[in-house]
C-alpha cells in the first residue's frame, strides 16, 4: 500500500511539472548559418524574443564541444531581451592563424536563460541553439555552390574487408553540408552531416555484405541556409572515391497535374 501511495504521488508531481514545462524556445535566430569573409569587418545575425517573458541571452563561439578557444568572438556575449524585441549578434575575427587555402568552421552558441520565477515548484530550463559559422578566406579556388557537384564517391570494403561503406571525398576548399542522403531510392537513409573541405567521410551500408554499385540521392544547404534541388549519382564499387556524373532529380508533379 505504501509503495502504491508513493507511486501515485510521483505521478502527480511529474504531471504538475509537465504542465509548467516551457512549450519551446522563446529566442529565435534569424538564420541557420553565418559566413564571415576574410575582408569583412564582421558578420551579423539577428536574434529575437518571440516569447512572452524576458530572457538573458548568452552567446559564445567554439570550435566543437569543449573547444572554446577560437580566433572569433561574438558581441554582445550577454544581453537582456524583452518580449518582441530583437538584437544583433556580431561576429568578428581576432588574432590567430587560420588556413588560407580552405574554409574553417566554428559554432555559434546562443543560450536563452529565463528570469527566475516568482512562483514555487516551477521547473525552468535554459535552451541552447547552435549553428555553424564559416570563416572564408579570400581567393579560394572555385565557388561554394559548385562544390557538391565536385564531390567524389565510391562504395568500398568496410573494416577488415567486411561489408561495405559509402565513401564521399570533398576535393574543394568549401565545406558541403547534406540535408538528406539516401541509397537506392530509400533502401537506406544515411544521417550524413558535413563533408569538410579537402576531407572525406565514410558511412556503413548496412544492407550490403560486399561492395557494389549504388544510386545515391541527396540535397545540401547553400550559403543562405536554403536546400538545394535533389540530385543523384551512380556510385561505383571502387577502392578510392572518384568523380561521377551528377543528375538533377525532377520534382514530383503538382497535385492535379498529369502523371
Amino acid at each position: 500500500m505504501c509503495t502504491n501511495t508513493r507511486f501515485r504521488w510521483a505521478i502527480a508531481i511529474l504531471l504538475t511539472l509537465a504542465l509548467q514545462w516551457p512549450a519551446g524556445a522563446g529566442v529565435m535566430l534569424g538564420g541557420t548559418r553565418v559566413i564571415l569573409g576574410e575582408k569583412d569587418r564582421e558578420a551579423s545575425i539577428p536574434v529575437k524574443n518571440t516569447g512572452v517573458s524576458p530572457y538573458v541571452v548568452q552567446a559564445w563561439i567554439d570550435a566543437g564541444e569543449g573547444q572554446n578557444k577560437t580566433p572569433l568572438l561574438v558581441t554582445p556575449p550577454l544581453s537582456r531581451l524583452d518580449p518582441g524585441m530583437e538584437n544583433i549578434l556580431r561576429i568578428m575575427r581576432t588574432a590567430g592563424d587560420l588556413p588560407a587555402d580552405r574554409e574553417s568552421v566554428f559554432w555559434l552558441n546562443v543560450k536563452e536563460i529565463p528570469e527566475r520565477s516568482k512562483e514555487e515548484n516551477v521547473l525552468q530550463i535554459a535552451v541552447r541553439s547552435r549553428i555553424k559559422v564559416f570563416y572564408r578566406p579570400s581567393g579560394l579556388q572555385g565557388k561554394p555552390d559548385e562544390s557538391r557537384a565536385r564531390l567524389k564517391w565510391a562504395v568500398s570494403a568496410g573494416a577488415q574487408g567486411k561489408g561495405a561503406v559509402l565513401r564521399i571525398a570533398n576535393p574543394t576548399a568549401y565545406h558541403v553540408t547534406f540535408t538528406a542522403l539516401n541509397v537506392n531510392d530509400g533502401q537506406q537513409l544515411i544521417n550524413a552531416d558535413m563533408i569538410p573541405a579537402f576531407g572525406e567521410s565514410a558511412y556503413p551500408l548496412s544492407e550490403m555484405k560486399a561492395p557494389q554499385a549504388v544510386q545515391v540521392g541527396y540535397t545540401t544547404l547553400n550559403d543562405y541556409g536554403g536546400e538545394t534541388p535533389q540530385e543523384r549519382v551512380r556510385v561505383p564499387a571502387a577502392a578510392e572515391p572518384a568523380a561521377v556524373t551528377v543528375e538533377i532529380v525532377p520534382p514530383p508533379p503538382a497535385d492535379g497535374a498529369a502523371r
